[in-house]
């Protein structure tokens, strides 16, 4: 695998055994989704658990029309920007109900809010996932794990890091990692999002947490 600081703005790989995405920009999330819909791999109206720093629940400029090829699905990821996604994918009926994890000052009105992983599992894992006829998205950003993206710092894009330590990152990302043991995750996207990891060393240490805690490092991938 390239080194974050390798990566352009389209690198982007899955393990197919495993049904998860990882890529460098999260505007790619919204082809992954439409993939795995269009390949079956996921039902139409999934229910999302967005984890993130950021909402990126805006409406897409790009104007979105029937999506029937895994083509038509990329050509359209590489239009949006990186926090018009999600809409996007509610626009083809890919994603009905969202839930957002993430330090928000203000949550879209839309959406299932928790501040914390821990206020999550308190407040809404049940509820999340008590659907038997929905497919169930974790989307990771890693820019979840940078103290600095929370505040108005300045000089903080692509530089000035300061995430959390490793062991809280573990175990945060440990329970993620239960539900897919437990089979609760029908697909998973990660965006690396350096930038707002404060830059690709911090952000190419946090993904080297993220996949060794979901035991990935010797597992097969290809580009997609």
């Amino acid at each position: 695998m390239k080194k974050v600081k390798d990566m352009d703005g389209t690198w982007k790989i899955a393990y197919p055994k495993r049904n998860i995405y990882i890529m460098r920009d999260h505007n790619w999330a919204f082809s992954a989704w439409e993939i795995s819909r269009l390949n079956k791999k996921i039902k139409p109206k999934a229910r999302l658990l967005h984890v993130d720093f950021h909402d990126d629940y805006f409406e897409p400029t790009e104007e979105i029309t029937e999506l029937k090829t895994e083509q038509g699905a990329l050509n359209i990821g590489e239009k949006l920007d990186i926090f018009e996604f999600i809409r996007a994918s509610q626009g083809t009926g890919t994603i009905k109900d969202v839930y957002m994890i993430g330090d928000y000052v203000r949550s879209p009105g839309e959406v299932f809010h928790s501040y914390t992983l821990n206020q999550f599992e308190h407040e809404h894992r049940m509820e999340f996932f008590s659907p038997e006829n929905q497919s169930f998205i974790l989307d990771l950003d890693l820019d979840f794990f940078n103290l600095h993206a929370y505040q108005s710092i300045e000089n903080n894009y692509n530089s000035n890091p300061f995430r959390y330590s490793d062991e809280f990152i573990k175990k945060q990302l440990e329970r993620f990692k239960q539900y897919d043991d437990e089979g609760c995750w029908d697909l998973i996207t990660v965006s690396i999002s350096p930038e707002h990891c404060g830059g690709d060393q911090t952000a190419q240490q946090i993904l080297e947490i993220f996949l060794k805690s979901f035991e990935l490092n010797d597992e097969e991938y290809i580009h997609w």
